[in-house]
């Protein structure tokens, strides 16, 4: 008995630091791999709505998400397509969102009902096995428009396409082999607990349990319910505790289960050695290139939107005049609206005049100059590799600073035409939501990985004035 209550405290001890481990190096990990999974599939989904394979979800923003649920996977008609796949696929998304943002990454949160709950979630489209012929009816539906979206594309939207796809794949392989290995420690983690709480409790009939493994197994079922409540009680776990305590091998099995729960150092050591600080960095400016298609989309919205308010209040001669100067090449006087900027922080309002089409030149050079580096093989994603870090954090802070900035006038500026359009005309005009919240989204993952990055440098910096190396 001595022996099994001996062994029961190591195990509690050598769990604990292990769960504190996991807690400290694989859930940041696991939250990263999303952050990229979550990006990808974003990417992808603005991609097909720009190329008009899908639709934007116009039931996106007022879907409350609480937790994680299956998603619809039965079959449909090929007709129906582009608007099952497309519902699907954003609500695909939203959760992706929700889990990068609200999910809580634990090991006391993330048990093995939840673990399959994620498993399940990440295979309602099979990645690997992306093909017109799966038989799996969101996987082939969704590799049907991938397939249209390819077919006859420029090179820099076939090789955008292959390089999301690639990185969906060894997110979701990386994200496989994390929650396997999850789920094999959940069940050490149970049988942990049962020896702290139950085997370790003063009220074990600890003289009667180690007569047997089956008297063991019936001394633990009798307590499990007044110390887990209603959690459900794993036979086959508990039975490895019995042999773990008492069977002829019970020696070998010991040093197999303390070998399991032993934290290797040497592994972790050699993996913090092999962070590359200007790729996180590098990652951090790569992730602007999301905003390439919500900007490029936004372009053209507050065109159409401008051209329809200065139509309505425009005369006809007005009219034959601009059509004239059009003909003859004369530049139009500058177009400058009068806005209502709302400062959220401060909870007030303020009027600025804002230049149309200089502020909407830009979006279109900001959209086009995010395009010259968004391949990682491109003269411009070079440039960034040979600069001086501090430069590429300098550029970084600036780009996220006009982005917010932006973000503000875009509201202001979808608010006034939606404000300003004449009655009859209101239902053409062209809202702005869901660029703003894919510009938003956007810049919180690029805001993500530049305080990683920060963050990261400070520590390096901060154990090297303490004389501490890694």
């Amino acid at each position: 008995m001595a022996e099994s209550l001996e062994f029961s405290q190591k195990v509690v001890e050598a769990a604990q630091a292990k769960i504190d481990w996991y807690n400290a190096n694989v859930m940041p990990e696991l939250v990263e791999d999303y952050r990229l999974f979550h990006t990808c599939i974003q990417n992808l989904y603005d991609l097909m709505i720009q190329k008009s394979l899908l639709k934007p979800d116009p039931y996106k923003l007022d879907r409350k998400i609480s937790g994680i649920k299956p998603l619809d996977n039965t079959p449909f008609i090929d007709g129906e397509r582009t608007t099952i796949i497309g519902a699907r696929f954003s609500e695909y998304e939203a959760m992706l969102d929700w889990i990068c943002t609200y999910y809580k990454f634990s090991i006391d949160s993330l048990k093995i009902p939840e673990i399959k709950k994620l498993v399940e979630y990440n295979n309602s489209f099979l990645w690997n096995s992306l093909s017109p012929n799966n038989t799996i009816p969101n996987t082939r539906g969704l590799a049907q428009l991938v397939f249209e979206m390819k077919h006859g594309a420029d090179a820099l939207t076939s090789s955008s396409i292959n390089d999301i796809l690639a990185k969906i794949q060894k997110a979701t392989g990386n994200l496989t082999k994390i929650l396997k290995d999850l789920t094999e420690f959940q069940k050490e983690v149970y049988k942990y607990k049962i020896r702290a709480q139950i085997i370790l409790n003063q009220k074990f009939d600890r003289a009667n349990a180690f007569a047997s493994p089956e008297a063991e197994l019936a001394a633990i079922k009798k307590m499990y319910s007044s110390v887990f409540g209603h959690e459900p009680f794993y036979t086959l776990l508990v039975e490895e505790i019995t042999r773990e305590d008492l069977a002829g091998n019970r020696d070998q099995l010991q040093a197999a289960l303390l070998e399991k729960l032993a934290i290797k150092e040497d592994a972790g050591k050699n993996k913090t050695q092999t962070i590359d600080t200007k790729e996180m960095l590098l990652d951090a400016v790569h992730s602007l290139c999301a905003q390439i298609t919500p900007f490029s989309e936004v372009y053209n919205k507050l065109g159409e939107n401008n051209e329809l308010l200065q139509s309505a209040s425009n005369s006809f001669w007005a009219q034959f005049i601009a059509a004239l100067k059009k003909a003859f090449g004369i530049p139009d006087k500058p177009i400058e609206y009068e806005l209502v900027i709302v400062d959220q922080a401060h909870d007030t309002k303020r009027k600025q005049k804002v230049d149309f089409n200089t502020f909407r030149g830009d979006l279109q050079k900001k959209a086009n100059f995010y395009n010259s580096f968004a391949l990682k093989t491109s003269a411009g994603y070079r440039k960034f590799q040979e600069a001086d870090s501090a430069k590429v954090l300098d550029f970084l802070n600036r780009q996220i600073t006009d982005i917010q900035k932006a973000q503000v006038l875009l509201k202001a500026f979808d608010d006034f035409f939606k404000n300003n359009a004449p009655a009859d005309k209101r239902s053409k005009v062209k809202g702005l939501s869901m660029e703003l919240m894919a510009i938003k989204n956007n810049s919180v993952n690029t805001n993500q990985r530049r305080a990683e990055y920060i963050s990261y440098v400070e520590e390096q910096e901060q154990m090297k004035k303490l004389g501490i190396q890694n």
